[in-house]
């Protein structure tokens, strides 16, 4: 599939089975009893092969939440697509702060993107309080941060 030509989305709660089934398969998380947030996903015919969700917790920040991309699709672009569309979604709503947590093989990419990682106790209260942050299972995971440009 070409990056170019991936069509972004916007996931609903008819989407939830196929969302949740490859949050499991690519081990990311648990399945969600609901979309928490916009999400959006990529699909290859009726299957779902990319997710990414953005959970705005107050009026200035979001929460990037649940990238996930099926094996056989990865290295494609398609991430970073999802990704991307997510950020200027954010920023189109105001949002001024953007965080997320990924595992520290990957906080590369994204530090080439304007993110820093940063330690969860440096992180606005807002940010360090929400779930994804506090959740045991992603505490070996970067937390990352970025101020987003203003688009009036």
């Amino acid at each position: 599939m070409d990056s170019s030509k991936v069509r972004i989305l916007r996931a609903d709660r008819r989407h939830l089975k196929g969302i949740n089934n490859l949050i499991v398969k690519t081990r990311i998380g648990s399945p969600m009893k609901k979309l928490e947030g916009c999400f959006w996903i990529v699909k290859d015919g009726e299957r779902t092969i990319g997710c990414m969700g953005a959970e705005f917790i107050n009026t200035c920040t979001v929460i990037l939440t649940h990238l996930a991309v099926d094996e056989m699709y990865r290295r494609q672009g398609i991430g970073m697509s999802l990704f991307n569309h997510a950020l200027r979604f954010a920023e189109s709503k105001g949002s001024s702060t953007a965080a997320f947590i990924t595992m520290y093989y990957h906080f590369n990419r994204f530090k080439k993107r304007g993110f820093r990682t940063s330690p969860r106790r440096f992180l606005p209260e807002d940010v360090q309080s929400h779930w994804m942050f506090t959740a045991k299972r992603y505490m070996k995971c970067a937390a990352m941060i970025k101020s987003l440009p203003h688009t009036d």
